[in-house]
């Protein structure tokens, strides 16, 4: 992979302003709403990504992987595993309710997910994943040291039946993410992972922070939104620069999402929003600086290497 499968400087621009404008506007469309729900933002994100990868006739990186992960022949059979292993986590225990809740109201939330479904089947029938597990198991990590801290320090009380919601979440929110927002942010906006420079996380960050911040459902605390999703944004892209591989950030999204989602927001409950929000913001913004330290030692040894 090299810089050729990039967009460029401009295309990358008017990509991240374009996500950001439609970020803040179709929250407030009543119509956009009523007939897509909630996810209309993240897929209108990837629908960006994807017009502006195909108008470039870029790949879209599904496939991606370290060197020598790639398959010479497609194992189709391991991507219809896939679809079997997502369809049974998604109707696990009283999952299907859940699943008829997301039909009925967030259809664009349905769309994404058989999207998210096929992207992540077609990436394990092409990539040999176990080239890349040592990599999900550092995202597994990084994703779940916030929350443990969270959940260490404040002991909120988990809700009855927390595995089914749990599962649920997961693959929901790592099918998802794969489509949406890192197909956007980081396919899109960072390029290929070999070329990637702590410049262009950083400037990464900050367009997701910004789309996160300017969406209503977010919250009154636009400042606290952008400082912790720019720092989720970055350790996300780092791990996508580092690992090679998208699938490897969509794990970690998806992780990083699912035990809050399947808490119900216990801590708030609980009357601590403040130190809980504190506690994440500090334990990501640790993981942004271990591996951005890690992206910035690979940048030194290419170069010393190319010299």
């Amino acid at each position: 992979m090299s810089s050729s499968l990039d967009l460029s400087a401009r295309a990358r621009i008017a990509l991240a302003a374009s996500l950001v404008i439609t970020a803040w506007g179709l929250p407030r469309l009543p119509l956009v709403q009523r007939l897509a729900g909630g996810t209309a933002v993240p897929l209108a994100a990837g629908a960006c990504a994807l017009v502006a990868l195909l108008a470039a006739r870029l790949p879209l990186g599904f496939r991606w992987g370290p060197p020598r992960s790639a398959r010479l022949v497609p194992d189709v059979a391991r991507g219809f595993a896939v679809g079997a292993v997502c369809a049974a986590g998604l109707l696990f225990d009283d999952n299907a309710a859940r699943l008829a809740a997301v039909w009925h109201d967030d259809r664009a939330a349905s769309v994404a997910l058989l999207a998210g479904a096929a992207a992540w089947g077609a990436a394990v029938a092409t990539t040999r994943q176990r080239t890349l597990w040592h990599w999900y198991a550092a995202a597994a990590g990084a994703a779940l040291l916030p929350e443990a801290a969270v959940i260490a320090l404040l002991r909120p009380s988990a809700p009855s039946g927390f595995v089914a919601p749990f599962v649920f979440f997961l693959i929901a929110d790592t099918t998802v993410a794969l489509v949406t927002e890192e197909l956007a942010f980081r396919r899109a906006l960072l390029g290929p992972p070999e070329s990637a420079r702590l410049s262009a996380l950083v400037l990464m960050a900050v367009a997701f922070g910004l789309w996160h911040a300017v969406q209503p459902a977010y919250g009154g605390a636009p400042l606290g939104t952008f400082l912790g999703t720019a720092l989720g944004g970055f350790v996300a892209g780092c791990i996508y620069v580092l690992s090679g591989s998208l699938t490897v950030a969509a794990l970690y999204h998806g992780l990083h999402n699912a035990p809050l989602k399947a808490l119900g927001g216990a801590p708030i409950a609980a009357g601590r929003a403040g130190l809980a929000g504190a506690l994440a913001l500090v334990s990501t913004a640790a993981l942004a600086v271990t591996f951005g330290w890690m992206v910035y030692r690979r940048g030194d040894r290419e170069s010393s290497g190319l010299s």
